[in-house]
C-alpha cells in the first residue's frame, strides 16, 4: 500500500540510468569548478609576475573554457534533477489518487474535500522534488566541498586547517535549530490542513451561511485559524532564517581569518601572492557547496515531515478488493439475495440497521417504504458494498458480499443513487458512465454494449 512506503522508496524506484548519468556529470563538473582556481594562481604568478602576454591569454582562455563547461554541466545537472523530481511527483500523485479512490465511504464522511485537494495538489510537491535532489545534491555538494578543501590544503595546510576549523561548530549548532524548525513545520502542516477543511466546510454549507446571515461567525472561526497559522509560520521562518544567518556569519568570518593569517604569511614570504588569491577564491567557493548542503538538509527535513503527515492521513486500507484473483474473471451472478440478521452501526454505537432479514429470488422486485432515516438507503448501500455491514450476512447467489470484489459487484449490479451526482462533462458522458467503467484496461468491451445515444 502506498501509505506504507518510506520516502526513500521513491528515490530507489526513479530512473537508475539517469541517476548514474547524473553522477558522471557531477564528476566532470567538480573538475571544471576546481580547475579555474589553479588558473588564477598561474595568471598571477606566471603571466603577470613574468609579464608574459601569451601566458596571460592562454591561462585566461583555459579559465573561460572551464567556467563555460562548468555552467553547461550545472544546467544539465539541474535539468536532470528537475525531470527526476517531476516524474516522481507525477507518479506519486497518480498512485496516491488511485489509493484515495478506493478508501471506504466512511473515510470521506470525516475527511474534508479541501484537505484531499490540498494533499494531492500542494503537499506532495516537496516530496516529489526531493527525489530529484536526493542523489545529485548531497553527492555533488560533498565531493565539491572535499575538492575545494583538498585544493586549499594543497596550497597551505596550516591556513586551510584554520579556515575550515569553524565548520564543525556549524555542524553542531544547525541540527539543533533544525529540530525546532521541524516541530514548527509539523504544526504548520496540521493547521494548514485544518484551515483547508474549514474552507471546504464553509463552501459546502454556504446556503446555511447565507440563510442565517452568519458571516461574522464564519469570519471569526476562519480568522482564528489564520491567526494561529500566522504565529506558527513566523516561528518556522525565524528558525529557517536563523540557520541561514548562522551560515552567513561563518562564511564572513572565514575571509577575516584568511586575511589575518594569510596576509601575515605573505608578508613573511611564506605564501606567494598567486596562491593567496587562489586560496581566497577557493574559500569563497567552498561556501557554495556548503550552502547547497544546508539547504538540501532543510528541504529534506521539511519534505520528510510533510510526507509522513500526508501518508498518516491516508493510511486507511480499502474495505474490499478491487480486482478478482488473476485466475478468474468477475462472477456472473443471477441475483439471488439473502440477508440474515443484517446490522449496521456507525461511530458511537448508533444502530442504523438491526437484524434485517430478507430473501429475493432472481427476477423478484422489492419496494421498501418508510420514513426518512429509517434505513432504506442504508440497506441498499450495505447490499451493494458501499457500506460494510457490521453484523449478520448478505449472500448473493450464496457468495458473501463482504468477500466479493468491486469488479464482481460492478459487473452484476447497477446503482441509481437517491441524489445522482453529475460529473463535469456532457450528458452523454454521464449517461454512459457506468457502462464505460466495465471496459477493461485494454480498451476492449467486456460483455457490454454501449448504448448509441446519438440516435
Amino acid at each position: 500500500m502506498i501509505t506504507k512506503r518510506p520516502l526513500i522508496y521513491w528515490v530507489r524506484t526513479s530512473s537508475i540510468k539517469l541517476q548514474i548519468f547524473l553522477l558522471g556529470l557531477i564528476a566532470f563538473n567538480i573538475v571544471a569548478r576546481v580547475f579555474p582556481l589553479q588558473m588564477q594562481r598561474k595568471i598571477v604568478n606566471e603571466a603577470i609576475g613574468l609579464r608574459k602576454v601569451d601566458l596571460l591569454l592562454l591561462y585566461c582562455a583555459l579559465y573561460l573554457a572551464a567556467v563555460l563547461i562548468a555552467s553547461g554541466l550545472k544546467f544539465a545537472i539541474t535539468a536532470i534533477q528537475t525531470y527526476l523530481g517531476q516524474e516522481t511527483l507525477a507518479r506519486l500523485r497518480k498512485e496516491l489518487y488511485a489509493h484515495i479512490l478506493t478508501l471506504p465511504i466512511s473515510f470521506f464522511r470525516k475527511a474534508s474535500s479541501g484537505m484531499v485537494v490540498s494533499s494531492l495538489v500542494t503537499e506532495v510537491v516537496s516530496a516529489g522534488e526531493l527525489v530529484g535532489q536526493a542523489v545529485a545534491v548531497p553527492i555533488n555538494s560533498i565531493l565539491t566541498l572535499l575538492a575545494f578543501a583538498g585544493y586549499m590544503f594543497y596550497l597551505n595546510p596550516l591556513l586551510a586547517a584554520i579556515s575550515i576549523g569553524i565548520y564543525p561548530i556549524v555542524i553542531f549548532v544547525v541540527p539543533k535549530l533544525q529540530k525546532r524548525s521541524n516541530r514548527a513545520n509539523k504544526m504548520r502542516v496540521d493547521v494548514t490542513r485544518d484551515l483547508s477543511s474549514k474552507i471546504g466546510e464553509t463552501i459546502t454549507g454556504i446556503h446555511e451561511v447565507h440563510g442565517n446571515a452568519s458571516y461574522r461567525i464564519e469570519n471569526r472561526k476562519y480568522g482564528e485559524f489564520v491567526d494561529r497559522l500566522f504565529r506558527i509560520r513566523i516561528v518556522w521562518n525565524l528558525y529557517k532564517q536563523g540557520i541561514k544567518a548562522l551560515n552567513n556569519l561563518f562564511q564572513n568570518l572565514g575571509p577575516f581569518i584568511l586575511f589575518i593569517v594569510g596576509g601575515y604569511l605573505a608578508i613573511q614570504g611564506r605564501f606567494d601572492l598567486g596562491a593567496l588569491v587562489a586560496f581566497l577564491s577557493a574559500y569563497e567557493k567552498l561556501y557554495d557547496p556548503w550552502k547547497e548542503l544546508m539547504e538540501f538538509y532543510q528541504v529534506y527535513q521539511d519534505a520528510t515531515t510533510g510526507y509522513q503527515r500526508l501518508m498518516e492521513y491516508f493510511d486507511v486500507a480499502p474495505e474490499h478488493a478491487i480486482e478478482p484473483p488473476p485466475d478468474r474473471d468477475p462472477y456472473e451472478l443471477q441475483g439471488s439475495i439473502h440477508a440474515q440478521d443484517l446490522s449496521f452501526a456507525v461511530a458511537g454505537g448508533i444502530q442504523l440497521l438491526k437484524q434485517v432479514n430478507l430473501d429475493l429470488k432472481p427476477g423478484e422486485q422489492l419496494a421498501l417504504v418508510g420514513f426518512s432515516g429509517s434505513g432504506k438507503s442504508t440497506l441498499a448501500q450495505c447490499i451493494s458494498q458501499l457500506y460494510s455491514y457490521t453484523g449478520g450476512s448478505v449472500l448473493i447467489d450464496g457468495k458473501e458480499v463482504s468477500q466479493l470484489t468491486k469488479k464482481d459487484l460492478s459487473h452484476n449490479m447497477g446503482i441509481v443513487a437517491q441524489s445522482p451526482y453529475i460529473f463535469d462533462g456532457t450528458i452523454k458522458e454521464n449517461l454512459r458512465y457506468s457502462c464505460e467503467a466495465l471496459i477493461d484496461d485494454r480498451g476492449e468491451e467486456k460483455q457490454v454494449k454501449l448504448p448509441n445515444l446519438d440516435e
